[in-house]
């Protein structure tokens, strides 16, 4: 096994608002997504540590997909509650490469702006269009 100051590394994700009535932010990475809502992020603290707000969490059926034109979610601890995100549209909007120099590494870094149809069987149903900003970075593996 590769230890991690060895190996490459990726990651990836976006967060939007959901299009919904209450407005939830939704941010999703590799590995999971989950559902804030707004008063966590921009309102009152007093607001955000309401025990009563509502987080809902997802698990990614496949880490390995990357930013796929249809990613889909599984709802932790009700798995049979799915969440699917088709890609409607995507533009990029920076894409930086840095090559190997000093260190052993390259980098690359993109930014994107998508669009995603969301529809789930649970929370949320939808379908809703939502905008993400999204990034995707990859860390190469040192180069010796």
């Amino acid at each position: 096994m590769t230890s991690p100051s060895t190996a490459g590394e990726w990651r990836y994700g976006c967060r939007g608002v959901l299009p919904s009535g209450d407005a939830p932010v939704v941010v999703f990475s590799r590995s999971s997504l989950v559902i804030l809502p707004k008063a966590w992020v921009n309102g009152p603290l007093l607001e955000a540590v309401n025990d009563d707000l509502l987080i809902s969490k997802f698990e990614a059926i496949d880490i390995n997909s990357g930013l796929d034109k249809e990613m889909v979610f599984k709802r932790e601890g009700n798995p049979d509650e799915k969440l699917t995100l088709t890609e409607i549209s995507s533009k990029t909007i920076a894409d930086v490469y840095r090559p190997p120099g000093s260190l052993p590494r390259s980098q690359q870094t993109t930014k994107y702006r998508k669009v995603f149809r969301w529809v789930s069987n649970g929370i949320h149903e939808g379908p809703y269009d939502i905008k993400m900003d999204c990034i995707n970075y990859e860390l190469s593996a040192p180069q010796r």
